[in-house]
């Protein structure tokens, strides 16, 4: 495994933190979000429903009021005849229901012609005609009528509970008048810094003072004045605020009875929650950042710990296959130098043979001269032998460095031939036209000498064996191909070649280590190895690797991220 550089281990801490931080705050955003979503959707319908029941009790309390205001001058009008109002009942029985309600200011008898025949109270109304009057028309029309605040004769803003009372063949209508500063305080609710509730009539006219500043009569502007059955609750734009306005029609009189506050006031304790429920989750993501942070650099260092013992591995695995792979070259190295010794013991026999007689003629001479070039030359056989397996035998580098793939390639075709001409195989290459890549050399050259000597076992006593390796540049990376035509390998062991420990050879003569360690080294140089084999039709390894590749998080970081 190449050396983890601090710049990997830095992205790898990020890596671990963000995923952490995605693990555990996603589920807490989308919990928190769903919540926060609900819980302000359910307390804003709450708020709604609050307020519409509020106004509804409300108007439940004004229209019962009317009604018992109305009730009392409906029992005066039929427990008297006119007669006996007129006659003093009136004065007697009005202080008792002003005491009773405290809410009429007069109360006056009229008669079919629209004069009073009787009237109490602190205005001078007695020559007054009424007969032409919006309200005087209405009660001879309905019988009972409630009218809407107006000035009248008096100037004063007020309004009226008429009933007419038929007698004989006429009638006469007894009016009481109300006080509209008992009305006001009766109708006006506060809610809130901003709330108010107050009564508009079908015109729009204030018929209560407001707490914003609305006057009796005065036109309130309000947008819907059509007349509806149920409570209607809904945000409207009025005078550059946004008001919560909740509207209900009473039913006699037909007066709109609107209570609205600022919206900001109205869900102001709704937002404060909701400041609330950020704040909580805000510091509880600081806390998952914390967290996160410390956790990542726990499992760093575990990693860091881990990639030095697996380091140390590698390098001992590493030695190992190279040692079983020279042990798996040895008989055809022993070969290969024991025939260049023999000659050089020829020789050096037939020089003293020549040496021993004296003079030494001028044939001999030349003889002893020719017989040392042997000897030199096998020498320097000898020596290539032993320089290849030396150079074989140390070169374990782990750092990644530019190399020629294809001139590595050759230097193991030539190391490989010894052992080729004692198993009676040849080998041959096609290698391509190949850019430069980036890494390990030790690597590579442990790899491609496994699949070599993996490749020599299985045409081992096959006649006309042989071997092709292939080289060639495709889509940013290289592949490198090693087919021979030897025994090939069965289907149901094609799935477990690369397992440590998993070998075909027989007891004694492999480790079960090589193709696994190929396995593990391709993966950490970020490439890719598989294997292509038809039982007595041959086997091709492929060895794909970028030109250079991407730093790479280890093995253990994706175990402990994942």
């Amino acid at each position: 495994m190449p050396a983890v550089g601090e710049a990997t281990y830095a992205l790898m801490f990020r890596r671990m933190v963000w995923r952490l931080l995605l693990v555990s705050l996603l589920p807490l955003v989308a919990i928190g979000g769903a919540n926060f979503y609900l819980f302000y959707r359910l307390n804003r319908s709450i708020v709604i429903d609050q307020h519409a029941n509020a106004l509804r009790s409300h108007r439940e309390s004004i229209e019962a009021f009317l009604r018992n205001m109305t009730a009392m001058v409906s029992t005066l009008a039929e427990e008297y005849t006119l007669r006996e109002l007129v006659a003093g009942n009136l004065e007697r029985a009005f202080p008792v229901i002003q005491h009773q309600s405290g809410v009429f200011t007069d109360i006056g008898i009229i008669d079919s012609q629209g004069n009073y025949a009787k009237y109490i109270g602190p205005y001078d109304l007695s020559a007054k005609n009424y007969r032409d009057t919006e309200w005087f028309r209405q009660v001879v029309d309905k019988g009972v009528y409630i009218s809407d605040v107006f000035l009248g004769f008096r100037g004063v803003p007020h309004f009226v509970i008429a009933v007419k009372r038929k007698e004989k063949d006429g009638y006469w209508i007894l009016r009481a008048t109300f006080s509209t500063d008992y009305f006001t305080k009766l109708v006006t609710a506060r809610i809130g810094q901003t709330g108010e509730t107050f009564i508009v009539n079908r015109e729009g006219l204030y018929q209560t003072e407001t707490r914003s500043g609305g006057a009796l009569l005065a036109q309130s502007n309000f947008p819907d004045l059509t007349p509806h059955d149920d409570i209607r609750v809904r945000e409207l734009d009025i005078g550059g605020t946004r008001y919560l306005c909740t509207s209900t029609w009473l039913s006699n009189p037909r007066w709109l009875l609107i209570s609205r506050q600022a919206s900001s006031d109205v869900y102001s304790p709704l937002r404060r929650s909701s400041f609330m429920g950020i704040s909580i989750f805000l510091v509880g993501a600081m806390g998952a950042v914390v967290l996160a942070v410390a956790v990542a650099r726990e499992q760093l260092q575990r990693v860091k710990k881990a990639d030095k013992e697996k380091e140390a591995l590698t390098q001992r695995l590493l030695v190992a296959g190279k040692t079983a792979a020279v042990g798996e070259m040895s008989a055809g190295l022993a070969h290969e130098i024991n025939n260049p010794l023999a000659t050089i013991d020829t020789l050096q026999t037939w020089i003293r043979d020549l040496t021993s007689t004296s003079p030494i003629t001028e044939d001999d001479r030349k003889e002893i001269i020719d017989s040392a070039a042997k000897i030199a030359e096998q020498v320097n056989r000898c020596k290539t032998i032993t320089q290849g397996l030396l150079k074989f035998s140390r070169r374990v580098e782990t750092k990644a460095e530019a190399l020629d793939l294809n001139r590595l390639l050759e230097e193991l075709v030539t190391f490989s031939q010894t052992r080729a001409r004692v198993e009676n195989a040849t080998v041959q290459t096609a290698l391509g036209l190949l850019p430069r890549i980036v890494a390990p050399p030790g690597h590579l050259q442990q790899v491609f000498v496994n699949l070599l000597n993996n490749a020599l076992d299985a045409v081992a006593g096959k006649p006309n064996g042989t071997i092709l390796i292939r080289s060639r540049h495709t889509n940013g990376a290289v592949k490198v191909e090693i087919s021979d035509n030897g025994c090939g390998i069965p289907p149901e062991n094609l799935s477990r070649i690369f397992l440590p420990f998993f070998t075909t050879k027989p007891v004694g003569q492999g480790t079960g280590l090589g193709l696994a360690i190929c396995y593990g080294l391709v993966q950490d140089m970020s490439g890719a190895i598989r294997v292509e084999s038809r039982p007595g039709m041959g086997t091709t390894f492929v060895v794909e690797l970028p030109l250079s590749p991407p730093p790479r998080l280890g093995r253990h970081d994706e175990m402990t991220t994942s």
